[in-house]
């Protein structure tokens, strides 16, 4: 045999070797599990409208919480808006506490986009229930009341007394002390209430994005958002970190009343903007988007 033909041979062989462990790895890559990719990270500010409501699925609650990209000054913002706000829904107007009720899942984020002119990414809407899950997963708060409260049952006559003094509270108790209508509060004394009760639960976070993932998916149907649960995590993430690093600010919306009783409207007040500007500098959209 010449020396070229066992030359040709011995490439031959080389060649099926190495096709033969391409083909090996090919079978053990499809066989192989992947890990599930991590939340990618926010490209930039990232600003959520969180809703709590009460029994009668009216949004007491609101806040929206802006919360920055990895890589910048971290800070997180709040700004507490009350429920009497009037927001465009459609060809008509509704108060902020009633856009859960629309069939229009985006009608509060869309609404409070147009009426504040702010960028609003997303929505998250915890049923009353919802929300005191997420205060027994976290273990309760400890608040600390100046006075006594009374907190109304669902049932005529129904009352609670809960004294002065710190008290740790379970889910249920925290869902309906921070929504609760106290006479003669102003809605922004609410909402400063509220606010103050959503920052210790929010402090408490567990640390870990499957944490936070599996608690977010605990909440089910009772929590809907316009955004995928996948989304929230790093979102949540970075808002427990400047939570438990005091890299907060916070600031009640201020707004003028159209009309008072038990379910008041109310326009923005000339103060509004400044505060926008203030909290949101980089998420202004226009007005009437």
């Amino acid at each position: 045999m010449s020396v070229a033909a066992r030359v040709l041979i011995v490439a031959l062989g080389a060649l099926a070797i190495v096709l033969g462990l391409g083909a090996i790895a090919l079978v053990r890559g499809d066989t192989t599990p992947h890990p599930e990719p991590s939340p990618a990270p926010m490209p930039m500010e990232r600003i959520l409208l969180l809703q709590v409501l009460d029994h009668e699925g009216y949004a007491l609650g609101n806040v929206v919480i802006g919360v920055e990209p990895p890589g910048e000054p971290q800070k997180s913002t709040f700004l507490g808006v009350p429920s009497s706000l009037l927001v465009p829904v459609g060809d008509d107007f509704e108060t902020l506490g009633q856009t859960p009720g629309d069939p229009d899942t985006r009608a509060a984020v869309e609404g409070l986009q147009a009426t504040l002119g702010l960028r609003v990414d997303g929505g998250l809407t915890l049923d009353r229930l919802a929300f005191a899950g997420l205060v027994d997963a976290v273990d309760g708060i400890w608040v600390k009341l100046p006075d006594a409260i009374i907190i109304p049952g669902e049932e005529s006559g129904d009352i609670r007394r809960i004294p002065a003094g710190w008290i740790k509270m379970d889910g249920v108790t925290t869902a309906e002390y921070a929504i609760l209508r106290v006479p003669g509060e102003t809605d922004a004394e609410r909402m400063e209430r509220f606010t103050e009760v959503l920052d210790l639960v929010l402090a408490e976070l567990p640390f870990g994005e499957e944490r936070i993932r599996q608690l977010l998916t605990s909440l089910g149907s009772l929590a809907p958002s316009t955004v995928p649960t996948q989304d929230l995590v790093p979102f949540f993430l970075q808002l427990s970190s400047d939570m438990r690093f005091g890299r907060t600010e916070y600031a009640v919306l201020p707004v003028d009343l159209m009309r008072g009783g038990i379910r008041p409207a109310s326009v923005p007040a000339s103060k509004a903007e400044g505060i926008l500007q203030q909290l949101f500098p980089d998420a202004r959209a226009p007005v009437g988007m």
